[in-house]
């Protein structure tokens, strides 16, 4: 008879431990990620524009460089729920004249993209100098490499992966299978877990997660892309339309470094 209460209270406890592991499970699966988004604005601006310019832009550039901080960080949040990412881009108080500078360069478009991680589907929705559209088009094929290097970011333990996008961006990023979503910032995914820490040399920029909330059914606000009028286009045609509005004061080397960050 003691026997049989200890066959039932081990069956009782391995129940209950496999609904809390279940309840965990779906519960990563749902929340918001609250990204600090680094630039190094001073070696954005000296490397990516000055040394690349020669005309009076470049003057202009140089007059503004002491004035400028050596880095900018720009608050982001990815919101998540199974399959279906968004990055979006919250309400932030910033310096005017530095405003200028990023909008100017086009190094932030304040833009929100989402991403269909099961159809693969990626929609951003821009609003650039006042004009709206849609990027739509397919998510990026990235190729990763998984190391042995792991580090702590909001409390969560994440390994490092090397990838590298298809349109030859290198990028170091730190996941966690803890969250049981290949999402990450902006549209780098494809990770056995959930992107909390990623650096894009190349782009002189880095996002790191501040706060992790899980909760049940995080919604995604999907109205800015529910509207028919909005102009919809590729990432071929949002680079056909770039070079012609910036072209006249940015060369071809400005222009691709712009174009890789606004689609990372």
């Amino acid at each position: 008879m003691i026997q049989l209460r200890y066959i039932c209270a081990l069956v009782l406890l391995l129940i209950s431990m496999s609904s809390a592991k279940a309840q965990y499970t779906l519960f990563g699966e749902s929340g918001t990620v609250y990204f600090d988004k680094t630039m190094y604005i001073k070696n954005i601006v000296r490397k990516q524009f000055i040394e690349r310019s020669d005309n009076t832009f470049k003057t202009y550039l140089e007059s503004m460089l002491p004035q400028l901080p050596e880095n900018m960080v720009l608050k982001k949040e990815l919101k998540f729920n199974g399959s279906e990412t968004m990055f979006v881009h919250p309400k932030q108080e910033i310096d005017q004249q530095l405003k200028m500078i990023i909008m100017q360069l086009g190094l932030d478009m304040e833009a929100t993209t989402y991403s269909n991680l099961k159809t693969k589907d990626y929609q951003r929705f821009n609003d650039f100098a006042g004009e709206k559209f849609i990027i739509k088009d397919s998510i990026k094929n990235i190729k990763w490499k998984i190391t042995d290097e792991y580090r702590e970011i909001a409390g969560y333990n994440c390994r490092r992966a090397n990838g590298l996008t298809q349109d030859s961006v290198y990028v170091v990023a730190y996941y966690t299978v803890e969250i049981p979503v290949d999402g990450g910032p902006e549209s780098i995914h494809g990770l056995p877990g959930m992107i909390l820490g990623m650096v894009v040399p190349s782009q002189h920029v880095s996002y790191f997660a501040t706060k992790v909330e899980l909760t049940g059914g995080t919604e995604l606000d999907k109205k800015a892309f529910e509207n028919p009028k909005t102009k919809r286009m590729t990432r071929n045609e949002l680079k056909a339309m770039l070079k012609q509005n910036l072209g006249n004061f940015l060369n071809e080397d400005m222009l691709n470094y712009i174009l890789r960050l606004t689609l990372l």
